[in-house]
Formats: C-alpha cells, structure tokens, sequence
C-alpha cells in the first residue's frame, strides 16, 4: 500500500428533505426522505462516495463508533479487504445494521478504488455485459388517507408518457380495491407493457392467491413481498401455489441471508439492496448464489443519488438465466426525491432503457454543493 492510498478521513452527510404529501405503501408512510452519504478521503486527496438509507442516523453512529478504526488507514485499493476486515469487527450483527452501515464505506471504496485506476466500478468487476439498462417505474407511492389510490391513474399515465416499457405498482389495500387497480393500469398501459405489483409485506398467504386468481389474466411479470420478508415458510407456500415468480430480498443484510431464500427456492427474482445488503463486495456473492441457482437478480433501489448510481453499475453486470424471459433490470423510483435528482435524473430513452455512466468509479462525479441544501447534519473523522 502506497501512502497516498491510505484512507485518511471518514464524513458523514445527513440528507433529508420534506414530501410534497405524506405517502408510502401498504404498511407505512412517511413525510420526509432521508438518507446517509459517506465519503472516504485519502492521503493523497482521492475520495469515494458511499450511501445507506433505511436506518441513517443509527448508522453514522455505527460507522464513528464501530466501523471507524478499521477504516482510517485502510487500502482504498483494497476494498474486499475492507471489507472482510469490518465483517471481523461486526461478527455479533451479521445480518442487520451492522451491513447497512458497512454497505457506505464499501460502496465509498469502490468508488475511490475506481477513481484511482480511471475505471468503472463495472469495470474492476471484469466489464459490463450491457451500456444501458432496461427500466420499470416503480410506483407511484401511496397517499396516506381514506382514498389510498388518490391520484393513481393520472401517475401511471405518466408512466406511460415518459417511454417506461414496465411498471411495478404498489398494492395492498385489499384484494378487490388491487384488482380494480391493476386492471386500471393494465388498461392505460396496453398489453405488451410489463407489469409488476408490490405488496411491500402487507398482505397474508390467503389474500395474495386471492388477488392472484383475481388477475390472473392480466399476464404479472412478478409479485413482490407479499408478506414479512423473513417469513421464508409462507414464501415456499404461495411460489408452491402460485405461477407468477415471487420476488424480494431489499429488506436482507448479508450475503447469508439470502442463502435458504435462495437454495430453497423461495424467491424467483432476487432483489438485494446495494446500500443496505454489504456494499458491492456483498452483492456480488449474493450475484453469485443467484448465478448457482439459475435466478435472475435486480438490485431494489431507493435512497438518494449514490445508490442510484450504484445500482446502475451492477445491473450493467447481471446475468440472465439461460432460457429465461427478459426482465426489466433497474428500478426507477418515479417518487419525488431531490435527493437523487441532485446528483442524476435520467429520462429513458424510447426503448425504456437508460444509459450506464462510464466514468471512473460509480460513473459520475458527486457535486457536493449539489447536494448542500438538504444536508442536515455533516460529520467528519480523520486519523
């Protein structure tokens, strides 16, 4: 390791902003964004960028009281020894924050890592299969209120407006209410759209085959978490009754947490999240086991901008399984958040795909003065 490569600093950016109205899916709402940027400095004055979102505050707490000593002075060329050397401090919390708060660094040293040998996070992977990605809209959120569906047919008209090829709908009120919606988009879409529905945990083994048979017309590429992630018995009972692909795997820490949905076949389509699962490093063996297994993976993706990114890099590398139908690969939170839009808003283009940046790293420079109006809380380490 030369000394110019020694990681030297660790901030932390607090990012939040309000919602235009309070919305959600079917089990909860919310009223702001938020989400953790992380940035690695080097001796020399290289940085990465890094992100995690679901838990931000308790993570930045984590990575300056847990992550921290390991992290100063490590190889920013190096990221899978990082990365196995925070795996040995966290060995208590293997499948919880422990990866959310590890996932920043990771993706952080990847992007350094890649910044310094003028390549792509894609291409220190071994080169990307594809330059663009096939995309679906996911959403739009659902209001809180009486009405749950206020404002639907007027978001998934847009959908269709703005040259999306698939649509992943969120659901979950009730069997009859998701039918007449599914139906509704159907309609708006027309036949050759690919259409997905997430119940975002919400729903019971009982009333997901209900709404099954209800549409089962409709032609679903796929069900997404139709109950409690963990819940892996009931997962293996609906894909046993069921013949639209289950998907999920956002809410899993870890490669080994994937590992029975997988062998087991309860999830069809496998749905990591980069800055919630381990980082890069992690999802690329949860990539792996996928590969073994002959299931397809597309990375969940919400946050702000860096996992967006992020994203973009490992769906650039996906596998399709041989004689599998093509999927759509990356998902588009089509919701309000400036915090992505800060650092990229792409529109796709007419064939619902959207290009995969190739610049050094994540593929773009992060402008953090872009991002200064929604930070709320900036801390820093140095060694």
């Amino acid at each position: 390791m030369g000394t110019a490569d020694r990681i030297v600093r660790i901030e932390g950016f607090a990012l939040s902003c309000a919602m235009p109205r309070e919305a959600g899916n079917a089990t909860r709402t919310f009223t702001e964004r938020r989400s953790l940027l992380v940035r690695l400095t080097t001796a020399g004055g290289l940085s990465g960028w890094g992100e995690t979102w679901a838990f931000a505050d308790a993570s930045a707490a984590f990575i300056r009281s847990v992550l921290a000593p390991t992290v100063l002075g490590a190889d920013i060329t190096a990221p899978r020894a990082l990365q196995a050397a925070m795996l040995r401090r966290v060995v208590p919390d293997r499948r919880g924050q422990a990866h959310m708060a590890l996932s920043a660094i990771d993706i952080a040293a990847w992007d350094a890592f890649g910044r310094a040998c003028g390549q792509s996070i894609a291409g220190l992977l071994g080169g990307r299969l594809r330059d663009s990605v096939s995309t679906y809209a996911s959403g739009p959120l659902m209001p809180a209120g009486a009405d749950r569906y206020d404002g639907f047919e007027e978001a998934v008209t847009g959908f269709a407006k703005a040259g999306f090829k698939a649509v992943k709908l969120r659901v979950g009120v009730g069997p009859a209410r998701d039918e007449a919606a599914i139906r509704t988009a159907r309609t708006i879409l027309g036949p050759d759209t690919d259409l997905m529905i997430d119940l975002n945990e919400g729903s019971t083994v009982h009333d997901t085959l209900e709404l099954a048979a209800r549409v089962s017309d409709i032609g679903l590429r796929w069900i997404e978490e139709p109950v409690p992630h963990d819940d892996l018995p009931a997962y293996r009972e609906i894909a046993a009754r069921l013949p639209v692909p289950l998907s999920g795997g956002e809410s899993f820490c870890g490669a080994g947490a994937f590992r029975e949905a997988i062998a087991t076949r309860a999830l069809a389509i496998v749905q990591p999240d980069i800055a919630l699962a381990g980082g890069i490093t992690e999802t690329m063996r949860i990539a792996g086991l996928c590969d073994a297994f002959g299931l397809p993976m597309i990375p969940h993706v919400w946050g702000a901008g860096v996992n967006f990114l992020a994203g973009l890099q490992i769906a650039s590398l996906t596998t399709t399984p041989q004689g599998a139908r093509p999927l759509p690969l990356f998902e588009y939170d089509t919701s309000h958040n400036p915090l992505r839009a800060a650092v990229l808003d792409p529109t796709p283009g007419a064939d619902g795909t959207i290009p995969v940046p190739d610049g050094p790293g994540l593929g773009l420079a992060i402008d953090p003065e872009a991002l200064a109006p929604y930070v709320t809380d900036h801390w820093s380490i140095e060694q």
